[in-house]
């Protein structure tokens, strides 16, 4: 196990990196399978005529895909160098080799349009002593994602919680 990996990743809070393109705009092909897939309603997702009415003039998408839209394809790997994923593999490299994501929440600013190009940036916000829990020893490490829109205009903020354990045998 690596000694000091607390303090270096300590060191990192603060951190930013991107932004970072979505691969694809906001489309909806995408809204209407998330929408079957959590059988979501809201004509403000799928009926033009009645979102052209709406206060939004138009097709909107949930506000939780926000996170979906920007995704990195699964094929072919992108490398995206971000103090989050360093941090995580700094963790795994001394033994921390247990992840869970322990909590997440988004506050939305703005409406995601057809055809909008999201991108994000991520920060580094903090990482916790070493605690013990059920799963194991580790520590909670916290980013945070801020959506934007082609515009350069806040879409959401998502901060980021997981925990890196060592899985108790």
């Amino acid at each position: 196990m690596s000694e000091g990996v607390y303090e270096k990743v300590l060191a990192m809070v603060g951190e930013e990196a991107g932004p970072f393109l979505a691969p694809d705009e906001v489309n909806k092909p995408m809204i209407r399978h998330w929408c079957e897939a959590i059988q979501d309603g809201n004509p403000l997702y799928s009926d033009m005529e009645y979102a052209k009415e709406s206060k939004y003039g138009g097709i909107i998408a949930p506000p939780q895909m926000v996170q979906a839209f920007c995704m990195a394809p699964l094929w072919p790997k992108r490398e995206r160098n971000d103090p989050m994923g360093k941090a995580v593999q700094m963790m795994m490299d001394a033994g921390y080799s247990g992840v869970v994501a322990t909590t997440t929440t988004q506050e939305y600013f703005r409406p995601m349009r057809l055809g909008d190009q999201l991108s994000f940036t991520l920060k580094f916000v903090s990482v916790s002593p070493e605690k013990t829990t059920r799963l194991g020893t580790g520590h909670f490490l916290t980013s945070e994602y801020t959506y934007r829109n082609q515009d350069g205009e806040v879409v959401c903020i998502q901060p980021f919680t997981v925990l890196m354990f060592k899985p108790q045998l």
